[in-house]
């Protein structure tokens, strides 16, 4: 292998975090966007300099992306390589939000990581602020269905499915189908079986057998370098097929 191909391998398994820090460090305060990246001309951007988008995505029509908390060299909101946002996702962020590669939305998918500050009702909570402590972090290759939620302090795993109108609050394991308000696992991938089973049918073994986050997104760069992206169903402008 080349130094230059030791380099990506390295850096494309670098957090999502990380890799959009240096790429915000690199761009100078401007809007960081990868290489064959599209942003429809309606999506909604508050705090450019605070935002990171990796190769290959595809963010779709009428989105808003919300850095409430900008800091000079800090990413406030990352969306990782060869990643789909689809129509009307909310991304709302306190310290952050962090999409891991192959990362899929559907339609109307929020992420919520502020809320406006409500300790002083005498106030008028358009003048109190926001709350800047949550993290969100979603792992590689997640998907979200229409209409879903994760809201808070929390972290998706990787490989994971997120229902539809699903409300997530709470951490979720890698490899899991998670359904319902609020969001619950209900199915894990079994590796070693080829499907998912009931979460009580998974094992000991079958939670060995789960590759970590950067074993798991090496196997997926190398298989899929860079996806095919479906930029007509980022908005009507796209065109019709």
């Amino acid at each position: 292998m080349s130094f230059r191909s030791i380099a990506r391998f390295l850096y494309n398994n670098l957090p999502v975090r990380i890799r959009c820090l240096i790429m915000s460090i690199r761009a100078r305060e401007k809007v960081t966007i990868g290489r064959g990246s599209f942003i429809h001309p309606t999506v909604h951007l508050l705090g450019r300099n605070s935002i990171c988008v990796g190769d290959n995505v595809c963010i779709s029509a009428d989105c808003w992306l919300n850095v409430n908390h900008r800091i000079a060299n800090a990413v406030g909101i990352g969306i990782g390589n060869n990643c789909f946002i689809g129509k009307h996702n909310f991304f709302t962020s306190g310290k952050g939000i962090y999409l891991g590669d192959y990362t899929l939305t559907t339609i109307g998918c929020r992420f919520i990581g502020s809320s406006h500050i409500f300790d002083d009702p005498e106030v008028p909570y358009l003048l109190t602020g926001t709350t800047n402590t949550n993290v969100i972090k979603v792992g590689v290759n997640c998907f979200f269905g229409a209409g879903s939620t994760v809201l808070g302090n929390v972290s998706v795993g990787h490989g994971s499915v997120i229902g539809a109108d699903a409300m997530v609050t709470q951490d979720i394991p890698p490899f899991s189908l998670v359904v319902g308000n609020p969001a619950k696992v209900v199915k894990r991938y079994s590796f070693s079986r080829k499907t998912w089973l009931p979460v009580i049918e998974i094992t000991g073994q079958d939670e060995k057998d789960m590759p970590d986050e950067a074993r798991y997104l090496a196997s997926l760069v190398k298989s899929y370098p860079r996806i095919s992206m479906p930029w007509i169903a980022a908005g009507k402008s796209m065109g019709d097929l």
